[in-house]
């Protein structure tokens, strides 16, 4: 089992570390793990498996069949997560159109939902937009 920890964190680009603050136990857990000191708990087995749906269960406990589930799980990266997602989806750029429906068609609480909040008594005297270029645009108000 060993060393299919092993691969699993090196599968995953991680460090030992970092494989441990992901599973939820000491790094000094892993740590013993990793140099054959310890076997890993039930409750570590199951955190790893949790952790990592994508990994095969048969494949882990008894290195039966291939490392990965037939059905790859794509786990969104968290929004400020600095690591590669687990798995890259692959995205569509393709330009969708907006398609307009009459307006008999619309869902009169979907238009409650958009109404704006009441604003303040205050105008807007200038917009700034900046771009990475370093140059900006400047929008006035006209009153």
């Amino acid at each position: 089992m060993l060393d299919r920890i092993k691969q699993i964190i090196e599968e995953k680009g991680l460090q030992s570390s970092s494989f441990a603050d992901k599973i939820q136990v000491s790094r000094g857990t892993v740590s013993h793990i990793l140099n054959g000191r310890n076997q890993p708990s039930k409750d570590t087995i199951d955190k790893i498996l949790k952790t990592f749906p994508d990994i095969s269960s048969s494949w882990f406990l008894r290195e039966e069949g291939p490392m990965y589930n037939r059905e790859r799980v794509f786990i969104q990266p968290d929004l400020f997560d600095e690591k590669k997602p687990v798995e890259s989806q692959e995205q569509d750029y393709s330009l969708k159109t907006e398609v307009k429906t009459p307006e008999n068609n619309v869902d009169p609480t979907i238009i409650q939902n958009i109404n704006l909040p009441s604003i303040p008594a205050k105008k807007i005297d200038k917009i700034m937009i900046f771009f990475s270029d370093k140059t900006f645009m400047t929008f006035i108000s006209e009153e």
